[in-house]
């Protein structure tokens, strides 16, 4: 960087502004375009594909100022945070110096209210994390709707909780202590979250008094019982921190945050981070977006509101019975009327944001076109409740709707400007000194021909005139031969050869009323729409509840849509560990495959035992790859997620239980980077769920302990089983490539396959469960279908016989094996043995032998057989 000696004075100025801000792109205005410098323009450059130039041997690069928004934007999604410097002075009278310029605003990933910087679909949350006393609480907010939820738990458990909430929540922008900033468990969960701002501040501003103070003074309240909040809550020093960081950060208030939702687990159904995306609720493993996800299949959903309601939804499945009832119950008003809910549909696309319109409101950030928005929707929900309202909907008082929308009728035009500098807001009538103004502008050569006629009327000068020009301005001409009847009023301005000019009081008046006209004007429209705009912020609390109304009915709408589409059913709920599922289908899979073609399967667990007989709680599933295992597997965990949403579930008929937690370990891939295999992060997720699945839990597993060795995996994949069995009782699906597993006895315990059918040398998939176990994996099938070479195929098809024949009575030595076929050209290699040893094999075999079951005769048959096999070695 250059010498301070060597800067000009406007680099001067910037650097002290960046000196400030040195971890913020600085938006530096330069007449019509935002500068940046140094690593800023560097970074930027690079980041939106600018052109990088130099200015005084320094990095440079800019962004016209009408655009910028595009580039914020993309620069917000990016996890930058952008300060914009803008000009607030004039150039000094000379041209000497520079014009005085400061930061107007900070934009950051998670204090964004601009519907450019948005995802309509989503929350735009920003949250804070600290430690407090052993505790760790954890807030977030959305300031552009007034969401704000806070939860907490165990500093000693944050990795199984932070995780967990970082992800549900979703925030693009975290705020950290310092002290966190090298804890090994947050940042390991950070490396795996993505795209997100993370900022750290020195940890006396994470005061538990000061976020006290805050929070109280912003909810009007002597204390924070209320929210279920004592003054030494883990929850209320992020809490706290997050409102004072919006105020610093946006410069405004934020009126429309009146309380905060403490959460805990028990509220919801819970899922680890890695379960959820095992699932692909609401984003896919492979691109981290909504296609092939829960989520697609059942949004339908007409506004933004109820797009984040639905979300929400997924994401926070309830555990309570009585409020599952009640949603289901709304939803089934939809399914049954069919015309009801198309007309439902119809109204609500008209109907655009108005939580976060009523957030702009709150913070002095809405302009005329969100008011216009914001009445329109108004009058579309009313409509829409008058005929809700006879199907039993209950909903608030319409009288401030009225209210509202008639101020904004009556005070704004229907086709207003953006701008506040513009003009072109306020409707004609609503001010009279408006209306005078704009009609001095608007209407000046009319005013100017009456004020003539008067004159001429007064003075009895027929031919006096009131004429302009650029140097002289307005004034009247009497010529030469009336000069005699010229008034005392009249002021003499210059004479002519053939006559003279005069002004009057009253022709200065209109003169000087003309020239302010313009600048009153465009102070009113901004003074009356601010008055407009303060108005309306008192109904921000009745806002934010006609758009609870409206996302709630959307979101029903959209589950009642689904139904229909999928054809779906209304499952029964009830508060036991029964699961009955009666032609359950995969709801992703279904949905991407032509209508018809899914196989339906049925599913009966129950973690009750009965008196006269043990109901199964286990279901140990055994297949071969691509039998449908997996999708099993899933969609038995869907559909227990989106009954307790509320929504209709994939199936013909449905009994289910609440569960209070859905694990789901379904495959597992390493982490190379933190030193984790396959095999440890299998572990790691097997490791969560034996210490947190309780008996009411749903638990699915597949292929646990098949990144180990034989012995290693099949001995820890019946450990595990058997204390999910017998410690544990919860209901489990567990596949497996075990076959030995199926030789386990348990009266919880039932066996389940996939059934597929031979015919004619080939293999058909039928994607069925049954009940019973199936013996052959056919794993060369697999492959043959994969595309291996037809050598490789028939080389492990001999290998295969040879294996199997070996456990027989008359097993063949892998001498007797056929040595592969080399091709003429090939170098003549000597036969070697197959993939598997002898002792391997033989090895493998002892230990799958069932001794128990295994008479005297047959021991001493086996042992021959070992003893000949090994005889050659």
């Amino acid at each position: 960087m250059a010498d301070e000696e060597n800067l000009t004075p406007m680099m001067i100025q910037y650097r002290g502004i960046k000196e400030k801000y040195k971890t913020e792109v600085v938006f530096f205005r330069l007449g019509d375009f935002y500068e940046m410098f140094n690593e800023d323009a560097v970074e930027v450059s690079r980041l939106l594909n600018l052109t990088l130039t130099h200015r005084a041997n320094q990095p440079m690069c800019g962004i016209p100022y009408h655009a910028a928004k595009i580039y914020i934007a993309r620069l917000l999604r990016l996890g930058k945070k952008i300060v914009i410097c803008e000009q607030v002075g004039e150039i000094p009278k000379g041209g000497k110096g520079i014009a005085e310029r400061k930061v107007v605003e900070i934009i950051t990933p998670g204090t964004a209210v601009e519907a450019e910087y948005l995802d309509g679909s989503r929350a735009n949350y920003l949250a804070a994390l600290s430690i407090t006393k052993g505790k760790a609480g954890f807030a977030f907010i959305d300031v552009t709707t007034s969401s704000f939820r806070a939860t907490s738990w165990p500093a000693s458990k944050m990795a199984e909780f932070f995780g967990k909430e970082l992800n549900r929540a979703a925030p693009r922008e975290l705020l950290l202590p310092v002290s966190l900033k090298n804890n090994e468990v947050v940042k390991s969960i950070l490396e795996g979250y993505g795209t997100i701002s993370v900022s750290y501040y020195p940890d006396w501003d994470f005061s538990a008094d000061l976020s006290f103070k805050k929070l109280t003074a912003q909810f009007k309240t002597a204390n924070l019982k209320a929210f279920g909040l004592e003054a030494d809550s883990p929850e209320v020093v992020p809490a706290g921190f997050l409102l004072d960081y919006l105020e610093k950060t946006t410069n405004t208030t934020l009126p429309h945050v009146s309380s905060i939702r403490i959460y805990c687990d028990s509220e919801f159904l819970i899922m680890d981070d890695s379960s959820r995306r095992n699932l692909e609720v609401v984003s896919n493993m492979r691109d981290g977006s909504s296609q092939y996800t829960l989520i697609e299949c059942v949004d339908f959903t007409k506004t933004a509101m109820g797009g984040r309601l639905l979300r929400n939804w997924l994401l926070f499945p309830l555990t309570n019975l009585r409020q599952i009832e009640d949603r289901q119950t709304k939803v089934a008003s939809f399914v049954d009327n069919r015309t009801l809910l198309d007309k439902v549909k119809n109204d609500l696309s008209g109907i655009l944001d108005v939580e976060r319109l009523a957030g702009r409101i709150a913070m002095e950030r809405a302009h005329a076109k969100d008011l216009q928005a914001l009445r329109t929707s108004l009058e579309a929900w009313s409509r829409t409740k008058e005929y809700l309202g006879e199907y039993d909907f209950s909903f608030i008082d319409d009288d401030n709707s009225k209210t509202i929308c008639g101020l904004i009728e009556n005070a704004i035009l229907d086709d207003p400007s953006t701008s506040l500098t513009d003009g072109g807001i306020i409707k004609a009538g609503w001010s009279e000194e408006l209306d005078h103004w704009r009609s001095v502008h608007d209407n000046f050569n009319q005013i100017l021909s009456e004020y003539e006629a008067e004159e001429k009327e007064k003075t009895g000068i027929p031919t006096l005139r009131v004429k302009y020009t650029n140097a002289a301005g307005y004034f009247i001409e009497v010529s030469k031969g009336k000069l005699g009847s010229v008034p005392a009023h009249f002021i003499m301005r210059r004479a002519l050869v053939n006559g003279d000019r005069y002004t009057t009081e009253r022709l200065q008046q209109l003169e000087q009323e003309l020239n302010e006209s313009s600048t009153k004007i465009l102070e009113l429209e901004r003074d009356l729409f601010v008055e407009v705009r303060t108005t309306l912020a008192k109904y921000i609390p009745y806002l934010l509840q006609i758009a609870d109304e409206i996302a709630n009915t959307d979101a029903a709408c959209s589950f009642a849509q689904a139904a229909i589409e999928h054809n779906w059913v209304r499952p029964e709920m009830e508060d036991s560990s029964h699961f009955e599922i009666k032609d359950g289908r995969h709801p992703v899979v279904e949905n991407h495959l032509p209508t018809g073609e899914f196989v339906p399967n049925d599913a009966f667990l129950s973690a009750e035992e009965k008196e006269s007989s043990a109901v199964p709680a286990f279901a140990l599933i055994t297949g071969p790859n691509m039998a449908g295992k997996s999708t099993y597997l899933r969609q038995n965990a869907l559909i227990a997620l989106l009954a307790q949403t509320g929504s209709y579930v994939p199936a013909k008929s449905a009994r289910l239980g609440i569960v209070d937690r859905i694990f789901c370990r379904v495959g597992a891939s390493d982490n190379l980077a933190k030193g984790e295999s396959t095999f440890l992060v299998e572990m790691t997720e097997t490791a969560n769920i034996l210490h947190a699945a309780t008996s009411r839990s749903l638990v699915i597993m597949d292929e646990v302990g098949r990144g180990t060795s034989t012995e290693d995996g099949l001995a820890i994949a019946r450990a595990v089983s058997e204390y999910l069995l017998d410690t544990i009782g919860c209901k489990t699906f567990f596949a497996t490539h075990y076959h030995e597993l199926s030789r386990m006895e348990h009266p919880r315990l039932k066996m389940l396959c996939m059934d597929v059918l031979e015919q004619n040398g080939s293999v058909v998939f039928l994607r069925k469960v049954k009940e019973g176990v199936t013996e052959n994996s056919y794993g060369i099938h697999v492959a043959k279908l994969a595309g291996i070479p037809q050598s490789v195929i028939e080389r492990a098809n001999t290998i295969l016989a040879h294996i199997q024949a070996l456990a027989s009575d008359n097993p063949i030595l892998l001498d007797d094996i056929p040595a592969k076929k080399e091709s003429q050209s090939a170098p003549q290699m000597p036969s070697t043995p197959g993939l598997f040893s002898d002792e391997e094999i033989i090895i493998s075999e002892i230990l799958s032998t069932d001794t128990d079951n295994l008479t005297p005769l047959n021991a001493l048959q086996a042992i021959a057989r070992w003893k000949k096999a090994l005889s050659g070695l």
